[in-house]
């Protein structure tokens, strides 16, 4: 595997006091994923991670677990080493992350999981951009077709 930086650069063109900033979104770990795993990277998934350096980029508390996850299993199946697994996470925990810390009912993400067929981890996703009405940020196609069923727009990140 290829070593990755993960840092989320400044904006190319640096705006005054009138400046607009990016728009508000939610991001789920399967495009967080690309920003540590290289070779999952798209166009879309660095867009989220430059949208963290000025933007408002929103995740459930649940975020840090799956991302500690993801790190423990690369480093697992020898995608990464101990050195850089740390470096990775350390990188991650330096990001510009709204992280939503406000509890949710165990039926709510209950029911919202199987109204729409999707892990309970994707739920929280879900009903968080649902909560905030925030656009969600995420590869995976369940979600994506949950996210229609309830009205909820994928992120627009200029790719």
């Amino acid at each position: 595997m290829a070593a990755t930086r993960l840092t989320a650069r400044e904006p190319a063109v640096r705006g005054g006091p009138s400046a607009v900033p990016a728009r508000a979104f939610v991001v789920d770990a399967s495009v967080s994923a690309a920003w540590v795993l290289p070779d999952e990277a798209t166009a879309f998934t660095a867009a989220a991670l430059q949208a963290t350096a000025a933007g408002e980029v929103w995740v459930p508390v649940l975020w840090g677990l799956e991302m500690t996850n993801l790190l423990q299993s690369a480093q697992r199946r020898r995608r990464i080493g101990a050195a850089k697994r740390a470096e990775l996470a350390a990188g991650l925990a330096a990001l510009r992350l709204q992280v939503c810390r406000e509890p949710v009912a165990l039926v709510t993400l209950d029911a919202l999981a199987a109204e729409h067929g999707l892990t309970a981890y994707d739920a929280c996703y879900l009903e968080l951009a649902l909560r905030r009405r925030l656009p969600l940020a995420t590869l995976d196609a369940d979600l994506l077709a949950a996210m229609q069923r309830c009205g909820v727009a994928r992120a627009e990140l200029g790719t």
